[in-house]
């Protein structure tokens, strides 16, 4: 089968010319080549759609463990994607971890064929609009390497980042606390100001930061009609009621209902569709969304009368607690990512996300960020002792205790 990439070779070189405002891009030679064409009958990988939804069930839950109220919006794609090129410079246990987020069997194969699938619908996002979903169908997907400027990372690891996963190389002053402007202004581009900052401010120590940017834009394949939306009653999760303008359609979709819940699959104009389940309140976890796809990949289309709230939400979410949850623990420890560059550690991990659904469609964005440093400092003791006072001492011979010196420290600037 044809594969996406070009086949990497040679060392890295520092370009000395900034790209705008992302910074010094550092190349990566690689030999003369271009892309495969885009397959567009290339099998959906099951082992990374499952995981997506085993992802998106525990960063909803995450998400809700700090403010259960909240609206929530993630997007597992991303966090997939990012953790993707992460297991490039992966090795020993961490790697077995991040294969099982990315589905198992052949993670590699699975990943490019994805990006693949994907690559059709690829376009502009300078140009997107909230109120006004594209006629045609977009799937933005970008990822950027940034390292501090001057620091060795493995020649290896940044090769296969481009080839693998078409990733921008770039520099960023990250120890005098220049890089976020960089960060930022890249998550802007790629998401064409959905998202016009990356989550989290990066801390001095940082050495790379992996960026990863998922922008969704398409139009309801039956859309609603903005004469007919009015404001309406919600009821919120403690029972109190407000009023929210809601939308309204008669139209023919699944329809599913299952143990406490009832579904809906709301098409899109091309290839994708919002799962929709009003259901009773208990945790909505892996297997109860895997109930609904079951349901919903066998039910009949219903002509239903259908009233839904628009709505925009943006969020932030930390993510070290949610790769915790995941199993992945190794790339927090300092061991498992020595092919980035030896003692490397995942010290940050967030998203931030973005939806705005409307009576035309829907327009999402999602950055992801992995902040790697490395292991220098020991950890914090659990027990401190400060000799910043009179203090006596002696050198002793451990076998024996013979005392050799013995003294007292009254005032060490004497």
């Amino acid at each position: 089968m044809r594969r996406s990439g070009v086949v990497a070779a040679g060392m890295v070189a520092l370009l000395a010319l900034a790209a705008g405002c992302a910074g010094p891009r550092i190349d990566v030679d690689v030999e003369p080549g271009q892309y495969a064409d885009v397959l567009t009958d290339l099998p959906a990988d099951a082992g990374l759609a499952d995981a997506s939804v085993w992802i998106g069930a525990e960063m909803v839950a995450a998400a809700l463990e700090v403010d259960p109220d909240a609206n929530v919006v993630i997007s597992p794609l991303s966090l997939q994607l990012a953790l993707a090129v992460l297991r490039e410079g992966a090795t020993g246990d961490a790697v077995a971890q991040l294969d099982a987020v990315l589905g198992g069997g052949d993670v590699d194969e699975a990943v490019a064929t994805l990006r693949e699938r994907l690559a059709r619908f690829e376009g502009d996002v300078s140009q997107i609009d909230r109120a006004y979903p594209p006629e045609r169908t977009l799937v933005h997907i970008a990822d950027g390497v940034f390292v501090q400027t001057g620091f060795p990372v493995e020649p290896a690891f940044l090769r296969r980042a481009v080839q693998s996963h078409r990733a921008e190389i770039a520099e960023a002053d990250f120890q005098n606390g220049l890089a976020k402007p960089v960060l930022d202004a890249w998550a802007n581009r790629e998401t064409g100001g959905l998202i016009p900052e990356v989550p989290a401010d990066p801390p001095e120590d940082t050495l790379v930061t992996l960026l990863n940017a998922v922008v969704f834009g398409a139009r309801w394949q039956s859309e609603f009609d903005p004469a007919a939306t009015v404001d309406g009653p919600f009821t919120r999760a403690d029972r109190t009621v407000v009023q929210t303008p809601m939308m309204q359609t008669t139209l023919t979709i699944p329809y599913a209902v299952g143990d406490g819940w009832r579904s809906i699959e709301l098409p899109y104009s091309s290839g994708f569709a919002m799962r929709i389940v009003l259901h009773d309140g208990a945790a909505f976890g892996q297997d109860r969304w895997q109930d609904v796809a079951t349901a919903l990949g066998s039910a009949p289309e219903t002509w239903l009368g259908l009233t839904m709230p628009s709505w925009e939400t943006s969020a932030n979410l930390d993510l070290h607690d949610v790769l915790i949850g995941l199993g992945i623990d190794g790339i927090f420890g300092g061991v498992g990512l020595d092919g980035v560059f030896p003692g490397a550690y995942v010290g940050t991990a967030a998203q931030a996300a973005t939806i705005t659904v409307a009576e035309g469609g829907t327009v999402a964005a999602a950055v992801t960020q992995i902040g790697i440093m490395v292991v220098s400092a020991p950890a914090v003791p659990d027990i401190r002792l400060d000799l910043d006072s009179p203090f006596e001492y002696q050198v002793i011979e451990v076998g024996t205790g013979l005392v050799l010196f013995a003294g007292r420290v009254a005032d060490p600037s004497a």
